[in-house]
Parts: C-alpha cells; sequence; structure tokens
C-alpha cells in the first residue's frame, strides 16, 4: 500500500461482507451487522436495493470470479475458529493486519478477552474515524497496535501494547500474507512461534504460488492477472506465495504442525448447502490454521 494510505483491499473485504450481511438469514454465511458502516458511501448507496445488490454481485464477479463467496467462507472459517480456540483456552488474541476487522465487536467470544488490532495506522485511523459515529458494545480489552509488516518487528509493537508471552493465544492473519515479502513473513512466524504460550494457535491464508508464476488457469486467477492489485500501483500488489503442496513442510520449518488445510473447495464442501449449494467459492488460495510445535 501506498505510504500514509488506508488500505483499499480492506475496505473491499468490508464490502464483502456487508453484501453477504444483506442475504437471507436462512441463506448468508456470515454476518457483519458493522461492515455497511465501514465502506465509502457510494458501496452503501450501491447496495440499498435488491435490484442493486444484485448488479453489484454480477459485477464484482466478473472482476473477480468466486469473490463474494469466498470472502463470506473464510470469514465464517476464521469465526469458528475464534470460537473454537477460545473455548479451548485461547486468553488473548492478535489480528494481524485487522483492517476493517469487527470481530472484536460482533463475537460474543471475544467480550472479555484482550484482543490486539495489529496494522498499518492510516488504516486504523479510517477505522476509528468511521466507528466513532455508529453505536457499539463496550469492550475494554481492545488495543489498536500500528505496524508495517515490511518494516517492523511484531514483537517490538505487541511489547509496547501490554502483550502476555506466556499465555495460549490465537493469531488470525487474514488476507495479509500475498502482499508481504518471503522475509517479512518468517519474521512474524518465528515470532509467534518462540513468545507465546503453550497451545497457541495461528490462522493464516496465502495465495496459490500457481497464480503468481501464471500456470494456474482458473476464471479467478487469470482475472488476478489481469487487475491492478496485481500490475499496477493502484492498490496493494500480490508479491508472495506459497505451493499448495508444501504446506506442512513449510510449517514444520518454522516450528507449527498443520491442524487444518482448507482450500475454496473444501470451504464450498463445508458452508455451502441446499440454495448456496451453486455459488462459486474462489480456488486460488490456501486456509490454514496451524500450532505451535510444543517445547521437547
Amino acid at each position: 500500500m501506498k505510504d500514509g494510505k488506508a488500505s483499499f483491499s480492506a475496505e473491499i473485504i468490508a464490502a464483502m461482507r456487508a453484501l453477504e450481511s444483506r442475504r437471507p438469514e436462512n441463506l448468508r454465511i456470515c454476518y457483519d451487522p458493522y461492515a455497511r458502516h465501514l465502506i465509502r458511501s457510494r458501496f452503501r448507496r450501491v447496495a440499498q436495493t435488491r435490484l442493486f445488490t444484485k448488479l453489484l454481485y454480477w459485477f464484482v464477479e466478473r472482476k473477480g470470479p468466486g469473490l463474494p463467496a469466498g470472502i463470506a467462507a473464510r470469514t465464517r472459517y476464521i469465526d469458528d475458529i475464534v470460537k473454537q480456540e477460545v473455548a479451548n483456552g485461547a486468553k488473548q488474541v492478535v489480528i494481524m493486519g485487522a483492517g476493517l476487522d469487527m470481530r472484536a465487536f460482533r463475537l460474543e467470544a471475544l467480550k472479555d478477552i484482550p484482543v490486539f488490532e495489529v496494522d498499518f495506522e492510516a488504516t486504523q485511523q479510517l477505522k476509528q474515524r468511521k466507528l466513532a459515529a455508529i453505536e457499539l458494545p463496550e469492550r475494554n480489552h481492545l488495543s489498536y497496535v500500528s505496524i508495517d509488516f515490511n518494516k517492523d518487528n511484531l514483537g517490538d509493537v505487541l511489547d509496547n501494547s501490554g502483550y502476555n508471552h506466556s499465555i495460549k493465544t490465537l493469531f488470525v492473519w487474514e488476507g495479509v500474507t500475498m502482499y508481504l515479502d518471503a522475509e517479512s513473513i518468517d519474521r512474524t512466524l518465528a515470532f509467534i512461534a518462540s513468545n507465546t504460550g503453550n497451545g497457541t494457535t495461528v490462522y493464516f491464508d496465502y495465495l496459490m504460488q500457481s497464480v503468481l508464476d501464471g500456470t494456474c488457469n482458473y476464471p479467478e486467477a487469470v482475472a488476478v492477472r489481469n487487475t491492478e492489485s496485481f500490475n499496477s500501483d493502484g492498490i496493494e500488489k500480490y508479491t508472495y506465495g506459497i505451493e499448495e503442496s508444501s504446506i506442512s513442510e513449510f510449517l514444520y520449518q518454522r516450528n507449527f504442525k498443520l491442524l487444518e488445510h482448507m482450500t475454496g473447495e473444501s470451504l464450498k464442501e463445508r458452508y455451502f448447502h441446499g440454495k448456496n449449494a451453486k455459488r462459486y467459492v474462489f480456488r486460488i488460495c490456501g486456509f490454514v490454521h496451524a500450532q505451535i510445535q510444543p517445547e521437547v
């Protein structure tokens, strides 16, 4: 992202959550009642009627096949992990690259759990300006922590914000790794592996390497290679991918063990049934839930 600019990608993701939240309760995959307040007014106006919502879905599907359903599925999957890990004893949650994430407010499981939202300062400032205008449940344990993952050390910024190194933690890294470089990713995972309590887990997603090298021919992969996010300075560029078949070894080398590896296909199988069965979920990302290797 450009220096001093809030993340445009974060707003696009919030718009996708807002669209999904407008679907009937029995059809929506995830629900974020706050997302519509965080996006710019022209997005909100477009989504105010059923007709314009359908037109917006059509437009987004043309630009990024499977994006609306994929973002909804990813949101739901992470929500499920958060609830599961808190139920299993996680005492704090670190959301890295939080963007316009609202889990600290909308998930009851996080009501009394310390949450650290770590992101680019300009994006956080945008979010806080938006939140000041809406009514929110009280959250006394939410901390905003500014970082540039390509420049700053995660440990340094968390240490200045009350992070506890000794307790079980869940790290959520949603929609970030594909915009970073290998060194910053390794540095962040190294911190997680060695600066937290036993049982700590991390969620992250990644772009398949085949999308970057041009060997993946899914419609959404072709669209990615033709978008501004890939080949111009308009918004964030995709810079990093992982070979899908190597994820277990990737984690092992960084002192993690794989708990679950999901794909677009497996997310669809888990969440899209009945009238949702025909929705198309993008297939160019992997979704990982991993645990730090216990000390021997």
